[in-house]
């Protein structure tokens, strides 16, 4: 994208840190996103970081628990966008398992080739990965159960896409442009399949680094929406659930660790909305304007809370799904489910 183009969008605020009962009870409450600026600045990983490459990677070759690690190759010809390919019929870059060892030593050697495949591990725990890296280097602000991911790579673009949990995404080695559009802009975005997809969630089709507004002509609206943010070595974003972004890794080795928060991705407990909209695209895509109108109510009321508590007017003893979900009846909404759903299937 013409770098004209980065600096009309909205920054993102930068605030102080704050503590765990402030970030969840402000922060998430807010779901607008923030960076705290120098948030791990104090972390090894940083510091080691902002003396060298090679240090960083020596460190955590150190640390790394024997065993098969699993990454991403992107072609040269992707230069490391990772995506489909150009039929759609598959994807630009290949999934191979090899060592941590060979997989850090490949990139340490290639970080000048500039025709070099680019190589990720994305999302790996680092509990499985590395020993005692998450304890030494902690952000407590998601609490303890919330465990932390890394990812290294090289150059590289994640596309435009969603999570559907709260991100705080710390940058370790390298800069990171992150750009943001609010989850109403999905009408913008013009997004892929759902069930094809590069990494999971739904990726938008528009090349933010090469926008074809001919093509995608309501996306100029969404780029209106942006806001965008880069980060520094031990600067970390916060971004609230189901907020679009796409992601930049903008040096030649780069490591970020992220926390997710709720949803399926975070380990969430309990039904996935992902499954509730699914199942509502298969049970009312084929209804007529009307009848998709006159069920938007029912979900507005009901699940949305636009006409306030819906079971205000009832006693407490008779509101039964009206009021709040206890354990047995979410036991007893889910066997009535699979109920119906066996026996239409």
């Amino acid at each position: 994208m013409d770098t004209e183009l980065f600096e009309k969008m909205k920054k993102i605020p930068s605030v102080e840190m704050v503590d765990a009962r402030v970030f969840q009870g402000d922060i998430v409450a807010g779901h607008m996103p923030v960076i705290f600026r120098g948030g791990v600045e104090n972390w090894e990983l940083v510091q080691l970081a902002k003396q060298s490459d090679e240090l960083l990677i020596k460190y955590l070759n150190k640390k790394v628990i024997p065993g098969p690690v699993k990454i991403v190759e992107g072609s040269k010809e992707s230069k490391g966008y990772f995506f489909y390919d150009d039929a759609m019929s598959g994807f630009n870059f290949r999934r191979i398992q090899t060592t941590f060892f060979d997989f850090s030593d490949k990139l340490l050697r290639t970080k000048r080739q500039e025709d070099a495949p680019v190589l990720s591990l994305q999302s790996a725990y680092m509990d499985e990965y590395f020993s005692d890296v998450h304890e030494v280097n902690t952000l407590d602000l998601m609490g303890e159960s919330v465990r932390p991911r890394i990812w290294i790579g090289g150059k590289s673009i994640v596309a435009t896409h969603y999570d559907d949990a709260e991100n705080l995404a710390c940058c370790v080695a390298g800069r990171r442009r992150f750009v943001l559009f609010p989850p109403e802009q999905v009408g913008n975005l013009y997004i892929g399949p759902i069930d094809n997809t590069p990494a999971g969630a739904p990726v938008s089709m528009v090349s933010l680094k090469n926008p074809d507004f001919e093509k995608y002509p309501k996306f100029e609206r969404a780029l209106e929406h942006a806001w965008v943010a880069e980060l520094e070595p031990g600067d970390v974003i916060y971004i609230p659930a189901l907020w679009w972004h796409h992601v930049e890794s903008l040096e030649a080795v780069n490591v970020l660790v992220n926390y997710w928060q709720g949803g399926a991705i975070g380990g969430a407990a309990g039904p996935s909305a992902l499954d509730a909209m699914l199942f509502g695209m298969i049970a009312l895509k084929s209804r007529s304007g009307p009848v998709k109108d006159a069920w938007k109510a029912l979900f507005d009321h009901y699940v949305f809370d636009q006409n306030g508590d819906v079971g205000a007017h009832i006693p407490d003893a008779s509101k039964g799904l009206l009021g709040d979900f206890d354990e047995q009846q979410v036991k007893n909404v889910k066997a009535w489910l699979i109920k119906q759903l066996s026996a239409s299937s």
